[in-house]
């Protein structure tokens, strides 16, 4: 059976949620951030040097990182579903948004998250974010559109790796973070983001991460 070490408050809802979708049997161990320094706790550091959520074992293997998560997942236990056919074009684009969530997406989501949660003022940087903001969902919004997933109307876990960094541009990730993510300016990504949040594996993966 799968073992996802959760970490309260982090990208480890992504791999509940996927496991969830996939009707996978699967043991969730909870992690506590430090209250004062928002740090994983040493017990994450026992399983893993890094102290990095998400995190997995299966047998006697320990997977770090959402997206070779995911796909590890998908490769071991997905019988074909969740993503497209190796080899085709709609695999690359894909493996695009898998990595692009965390990569040219995430990069002024975090940018913005940490100056919310430090409450830094740094003008340069704010406005680098917005700027990379505009360029990113301005692509995405294009992406979506006619689209009710980001790779057409199949869902896939793409559209988990995606959530997470918009739910965080959002606000919605980690309460109290309030980002200046312009999504008021992007209908399509308003609407999609509703539409995940529909999903009733999103919902219950939710409930279990919170509890």
């Amino acid at each position: 059976m799968l073992k996802i070490h959760h970490l309260v408050l982090s990208r480890s809802d992504r791999i509940v949620w996927l496991a969830e979708e996939l009707g996978l049997p699967y043991e969730i161990v909870r992690h506590t951030r430090d209250a004062q320094t928002f740090r994983a706790p040493e017990s994450l550091r026992a399983v893993m040097p890094l102290a990095k959520a998400p995190l997995i074992q299966d047998g006697e293997l320990t997977i770090a990182e959402s997206a070779v998560i995911c796909d590890y997942i998908l490769d071991q236990y997905g019988n074909g579903r969740l993503r497209p056919a190796a080899g085709t074009y709609e695999r690359l684009q894909y493996c695009y948004w898998m990595h692009c969530s965390e990569s040219t997406l995430m990069y002024p989501v975090l940018i913005d998250a940490l100056l919310a949660m430090t409450k830094s003022d740094a003008p340069g940087l704010a406005a680098f974010a917005m700027g990379e903001y505009h360029t990113m969902f301005g692509y995405l919004e294009q992406t979506l559109h006619g689209h009710d997933y980001i790779l057409g109307k199949d869902f896939s876990a793409a559209d988990v790796m995606l959530y997470y960094s918009l739910a965080l541009g959002a606000g919605v990730a980690i309460p109290g973070v309030n980002t200046h993510a312009p999504l008021n300016e992007y209908p399509r990504i308003q609407a999609y983001l509703k539409r995940l949040q529909q999903r009733p594996a999103f919902q219950k993966a939710a409930q279990l991460c919170l509890n």
